[in-house]
């Protein structure tokens, strides 16, 4: 049977439905027996998955598992492609937009339903009660009715989204989850506090895309009130502490006077370098990147979703708001804890106006193409994930054999090693695969910014190999050094994901 037949298969008898409340009773119950657990580590371990799974799953995967697979294969080339973080790691997102003013949340919206399936979306509010007269052109004229527009649309994208990846939520699972959070409505309040409150070890990621004039009080900031004066200092502390943030500053006394901090808190927004907010910079460094062109990519010919992306903002393709959750997108570049580490976001450093505090922004600069500048830590991946971008508007359209889908990228032992100065370093990246069989492109580099090494530059022989090598470099304390896998497949448009290696080198 040919391989995207067997992919078919094993897709018609997982559950499509979108995530059910309790473990086990959804496509992720499913995934989480699915999923190699050694892919966080770079490496699938031996054993027989499949053997542990119940009937009628079990049965199915025994019918198709010869002559695919021995161990891991039939995971890494079926699955893995689509899977893109093993279960620990699914993180868990709920985000509040203007949506009604600057029409730059509809377009970042529509990119956000396309990566819908990369989290747990547990709520989308709309705080906007009336939409902006002139600048906005939608004809529905609240906030909730244009969320709602999109959503339609991406409903009737869906049973196709879901050939490509099973674990797109259905219509009716976002619906459920979307609400207004004007100011006279207390749903979105609500939602907040019960997605924080709910029994889930994973703490809750939240984004509120740019609230501005004539939006209601960002939710969260009311959650937050309503929380310290219902639970006192302590329970507001534990509340507080279940939230995770890639977000404007909409918090007021919550941000920097109100103890504790956040947790965690990165702004994809600011600050300001060269007169430039990083907020603007996504459209100038992504709307052509590699040939990239608006119409043609996404709103001709890729279904309702894409038609609905609107053109009349002030930066062509603006999407201001969309590196919130870029951020967040688990390519294998990404760590949504290690902003300075980079990826399709850019790269982030401590906020240097909260000292002692685990808050970010955009401060960090690249060397990359002759020139040192913070446009390039976004700029250097921009190829890539308007490609991915592409990629998803063309799964709103064409089935599983008509479409590109990306690689996985895997390198064999650990991803974080210790070696000493002069030392011999492997580097081998063949267990990489590809779910629909294609040629594989091979780039491995150094990200020098993301570590502490700041010596003469490493130079990796092969680096355009499968398997690749460097020394180790002459250090006089322990140094980390940062090797990036970029695995990029033969289809159109090409596909990229990435593997990271950290070394910490160490004098002799």
């Amino acid at each position: 049977m040919p391989m995207r037949h067997r992919w078919a298969e094993i897709v018609s008898i997982l559950p499509v439905t979108g995530q059910a409340e309790a473990p086990g009773g959804s496509f992720q119950g499913w995934r989480n027996l699915l999923a190699c657990q050694g892919h966080s580590a770079g490496f699938c371990y031996e054993g027989r998955p499949e053997s542990r799974i119940k009937s009628p799953m079990a049965s199915a995967l025994q019918r198709i598992r010869k002559p695919i697979v021995h161990t891991c294969l039939l995971l890494g080339l079926l699955v893995g492609g689509l899977v893109a973080a093993p279960a620990a790691e699914r993180l868990r997102l709920l985000i509040e937009t203007d949506a009604g003013g600057d029409p730059d949340d509809e377009q970042s919206l529509v990119r956000f339903l396309l990566y819908a399936s990369e989290w747990d979306v547990e709520g989308i509010i709309a705080n906007r009660s009336e939409a902006r007269p002139g600048e906005n052109r939608n004809p529905e004229r609240t906030g909730l009715g244009i969320v709602r527009r999109l959503l339609t649309a991406y409903g009737q994208c869906h049973t196709n989204l879901s050939q490509h990846d099973a674990r797109y939520p259905t219509l009716d699972y976002l619906w459920q989850r979307t609400v207004a959070g004007y100011r006279d409505t207390d749903d979105a309040v609500q939602l907040i506090i019960a997605a924080a409150d709910r029994a889930d070890p994973r703490p809750l990621w939240y984004s509120d895309w740019g609230t501005d004039n004539g939006a209601a009080t960002n939710n969260l900031k009311r959650a937050f009130d309503r929380v310290l004066l219902e639970r006192g200092p302590e329970g507001y502390a534990k509340f507080k502490g279940r939230l995770r943030l890639s977000s404007s500053d909409k918090f007021g006394g919550h941000t920097g006077e109100i103890d504790p901090p956040f947790t965690f808190w990165v702004d994809t927004w600011r600050p300001e370098m060269n007169g430039r907010r990083w907020y603007h910079r996504f459209s100038a460094l992504t709307s052509q990147a590699g040939g990239f062109d608006l119409e043609r990519d996404i709103r001709t010919g890729h279904g309702p979703l894409g038609a609905l992306y609107p053109t009349n903002t002030t930066h062509w393709g603006k999407e201001g708001d969309t590196a919130s959750f870029l951020y967040l997108i688990p390519n294998g570049l990404n760590h949504p804890l290690e902003p300075a580490w980079g990826g399709w976001a850019g790269r982030y450093g401590l906020n240097e106006t909260f000292p002692g505090r685990q808050y970010y922004w955009a401060n960090q600069a690249d060397v990359w193409n002759g020139s040192t500048n913070r446009d390039n830590t976004l700029a250097r991946w921009a190829v890539h994930l308007q490609n991915d971008f592409k990629a998803r508007l063309d799964w709103c359209v064409s089935d599983f054999a008509h479409a590109n889908h990306p690689p996985v990228a895997r390198v064999r032992g650990a991803l974080r090693r210790t070696v000493t100065t002069g030392e011999s370093v492997t580097l081998d990246g063949r267990a990489s695969t590809d779910p629909d069989g294609q040629a594989l492109r091979f780039d491995w580099q150094v990200y020098s910014e993301a570590g502490t090494y700041r010596g003469p530059a490493v130079e990796i022989q092969q680096a355009n190999q499968a398997q690749a090598s460097l020394v180790a470099p002459m250090v006089g304390t322990p140094q980390e050094l940062h090797l990036v896998l970029a695995v990029t497949d033969t289809g159109k448009p090409a596909l990229t994901r990435y593997q990271r290696v950290v070394l910490t080198v160490r004098p002799r």
